[in-house]
């Protein structure tokens, strides 16, 4: 394992937080995938939305990484490892990026990630977390 700062841990995971506020923020009036097709500027948003998408699966995968999978361990209704997978797909399979399930992710699946990064962060910053971050 490489060695973290707990504050570090934070600062990445308050990044994921960000990151998933701006997506869900950008992405607010795409109501269809076909929204994300519909001109050169809504494939703009469509390559945005993949890029947050594939940073915040990778920094979920270091932070994973440096925990050596003890602080996700604690919060296993989370499906970290797909939002991992999602990063993978984004990153070395770029031409099997389906609109369809990019624009279902981002309408069902940030919002509880959002939730559940807050509170693994309010339990990081109560000192809950301490052990699993060593």
């Amino acid at each position: 394992m490489q060695f973290t700062s707990k504050e570090e841990l934070a600062d990445m995971l308050r990044f994921v937080e960000r990151q998933t506020v701006f997506t869900i923020e950008t992405t607010a009036k795409v109501e269809t995938y076909h929204d994300f097709l519909a001109s050169q500027e809504a494939m703009v948003l469509f390559n945005s939305t993949c890029m947050c998408l594939q940073t915040i699966g990778e920094t979920i995968r270091r932070v994973d990484e440096r925990t050596s999978g003890r602080l996700f361990a604690c919060y296993p209704e989370t499906p970290w490892k797909k939002v991992i997978g999602m990063r993978n797909i984004i990153s070395h399979e770029y031409l099997s990026i389906d609109p369809q399930v990019i624009f279902a992710t981002v309408k069902t699946r940030l919002n509880p990630l959002l939730s559940d990064l807050r509170r693994v962060l309010s339990d990081i910053d109560a000192g809950l977390r301490d052990e699993e971050l060593k």
